[in-house]
């Protein structure tokens, strides 16, 4: 399928996606209560920012969840009725997210929908009008989350319907996490499905019975009214299964795994999963970088001939195709089809940090001088489209929309444009190097950038600077969340390591000053504005990515500074963090669902626990099984479980 196709196909999926997704699902009729059950997803692809990786889980996990499945609304499959609202306007109203530092937030500041903050007052304020919880989460560079608020959140008739029966919540996911987790675990178990924006519908006590991602109007309003009609009809019922839903998860016998033992079974899962052909991992449809996989491999010291061939040959796909940005520099965060030539054109800092981490250390494993540049090219975009001065840190993302509400259109060219920008003789190259002869494979926006090769590359970087776009001009989330700039740290630090750049040591030193000062703080909080206030709380996820980049910052640039803040850090965490039902994503939860994980799975970020669970090795003890049973899920957990072989040996893991 060409471009042109997919990105065509993808703006008419809108309407057609929810049918085809659950046509496959069987249905259980409670007294009065219809719901889903063992529901086959045969498109799991959404239309949404879709989620990377969701937790695999097995049949006896999932059969436990049953009433997850048997209240999950039947609304998402009910026919669509009626027509659109034509009730749409030009936002001018405000409500209390207006003042919001987070970008994402401020933009529905105008939304007629009355969004509330996410807190505890929300849930006492749910219960006193006894109405459920609507709450919707996304982000500043989600695609689908404008589209979400301009076909439904811009409507005054749907406004009006979520303020009459709901207490709508609208939550920053990059700044609540926890409560993001909670929300897409729900709906993957339920549904089969997640992403963003991912709605769920809670109790007024704070627990799930329904869940859906993007949907059109006429859809969300059904979806709306469906899920009021139930609740009217039968609170009780619903308050009672979605209940039992949550339960106290019991502690799973200890299992005591080794090194090797992990290694072996994620090398046997890989090697059924891997795509030999385009590199990643086999994929219909979009297809991720996954970062913390492709770092584990890194890690071992005698990899398997096949798997060593595709490693270099996902290393090369990802650094020359268009998954990175041939322009600008910087990589995006997916590609929408399994060839890695069209990307959601969102530029996240997690990605280029932990991709300019990966290809520095193949640099070095491999002897690719062409990994050492595509690392420092997305260091050096990190600094120039990210970095904030005011802050001395790294902002989250640039977003994959352009001021006029066009995907890529920032990323894009005409063949007019090119025209305008380019001598004849480097539009010649262009012309024949692109095949701008032929249809266009973005409609209206053109082509994306490649690099020239062969008798014309010397033309190259004239070319690449006259198609830069301002960075001032592309929409940014102007946030800087600790956690992520750990993992720039993490980089930097290598990077001078590496390079042996005294620039990157100033760079890093710079950024280990910042993150200390704010993580050492009583109440530290999870991110920055633009200008320098405060933002949410620090999570498991910042304490250990920063505990992380401050570790590789002394090891790497043979500093010492920091020694016994860094045991300090450690005490902290294992405090703050480890309770007896495992690891916490917050300090102080909020729903009944938060509970402590044993571990928590790799995702397109590393998973945080994996970070810091060498500093309680029974945790990993606990979560034997389910390391072994999904270990590219886990992936990161080989460099715990090295942690844990080094500093603590017991007979059960010498190998």
């Amino acid at each position: 399928m060409t471009k042109n196709r997919i990105q065509k196909s993808l703006a008419t999926k809108n309407n057609s996606w929810l049918n085809k997704s659950f046509q496959n699902c069987t249905f259980l009729n409670l007294p009065g209560l219809v719901g889903l059950k063992n529901c086959v997803n045969k498109h799991p692809i959404t239309p949404s920012s879709r989620l990377q990786n969701p937790s695999i889980r097995s049949p006896t996990h999932v059969l436990k969840q049953t009433v997850l499945l048997l209240i999950t609304l039947f609304v998402l499959i009910h026919p669509l009725l009626g027509n659109a609202s034509t009730s749409t306007t030009t936002p001018s109203s405000t409500n209390i997210l207006a003042q919001s530092p987070s970008p994402y937030l401020a933009m529905h500041g105008h939304d007629p929908v009355k969004w509330h903050s996410w807190n505890a007052e929300v849930l006492k304020q749910a219960q006193i009008e006894n109405k459920p919880l609507f709450i919707s989460s996304g982000y500043f560079s989600c695609h689908w989350c404008h589209v979400m608020q301009r076909e439904n959140y811009h409507n005054l008739e749907t406004a009006a319907y979520l303020n009459k029966h709901f207490i709508s919540v609208k939550i920053d996911r990059e700044l609540n996490p926890e409560i993001d987790k909670v929300l897409i675990e729900f709906a993957q178990k339920a549904t089969g499905q997640a992403g963003w924006p991912q709605h769920v519908v809670l109790t007024p006590e704070g627990y799930p019975f329904a869940a859906f991602i993007y949907l059109p109007n006429p859809v969300f309003n059904n979806t709306l009214q469906r899920i009021v009609e139930l609740w009217e009809k039968q609170p009780d019922k619903i308050r009672a299964l979605a209940q039992q839903s949550v339960q106290p998860a019991k502690t799973p016998q200890a299992f005591t795994i080794s090194h090797s033992e992990f290694s072996q079974k994620l090398l046997e899962q890989l090697e059924r999963a891997k795509d030999d052909f385009s590199g990643g991992l086999k994929s219909s449809a979009s297809k991720f970088p996954q970062a913390p996989l492709l770092q584990a491999l890194l890690r071992m010291e005698n990899l398997p001939e096949p798997i060593e061939e595709w490693l270099l040959l996902t290393l090369d796909q990802m650094q020359s195709q268009h998954l990175f940005d041939h322009i600008h520099g910087g990589f995006y965060r997916y590609t929408i089809d399994p060839e890695w030539q069209i990307p959601h054109f969102e530029k996240m800092a997690y990605t280029n940090a932990l991709l300019a981490d990966l290809y520095l250390q193949a640099s070095q494993r491999f002897n690719r001088p062409d990994y050492l540049k595509t690392a420092l090219a997305t260091l050096n975009y990190l600094q120039e489209q990210l970095y904030n001065p005011a802050t001395q840190l790294y902002q989250s993302s640039q977003s994959a929309i352009d001021a006029h509400s066009k995907e890529g259109g920032d990323y894009l060219w005409t063949k007019s444009r090119l025209q305008q920008k380019l001598t004849k003789q480097e539009f010649s190259a262009i012309d024949q190097a692109w095949s701008l002869s032929k249809p266009a494979p973005y409609d209206l926006l053109g082509w994306h950038p490649s690099p020239l090769v062969g008798q014309n590359s010397d033309l190259w970087p004239a070319i690449r600077l006259k198609l830069q776009t301002n960075p001032l001009q592309i929409p940014i989330d102007s946030k800087s969340i600790l956690g992520w700039n750990g993992l720039i740290l993490s980089a930097l630090s290598r990077a001078y390591a590496v390079a042996k750049d005294t620039t990157y040591l100033k760079q890093a030193t710079r950024l280990a000053t910042v993150l200390m000062n704010q993580i050492q703080q009583e109440n530290p909080p999870r991110a920055l504005s633009v200008t320098g206030d405060k933002m949410g709380e620090a999570n498991l996820q910042d304490y250990a990515f920063i505990y992380q980049g401050i570790t590789d910052w002394q090891k790497l640039t043979e500093q010492t500074n920091y020694q016994s803040e860094i045991s300090q850090l450690e005490q902290t965490i294992t405090q703050r963090f480890y309770t007896k039902s495992g690891w916490q994503y917050h300090q102080a939860p909020l729903l009944p669902g938060q509970q402590g994980e044993w571990l928590m799975a790799d995702n397109a970020i590393p998973s945080p626990s994996a970070f810091v669970s060498c500093l309680k090795p029974e945790s990993v003890d606990f979560a034997g099984k389910a390391l072994l049973a999904n270990p590219l899920s886990y992936a990161s957990y080989l460099k715990t479980l090295e942690c844990i072989q080094r500093y603590q040996p017991t007979p059960n893991n010498v190998e």
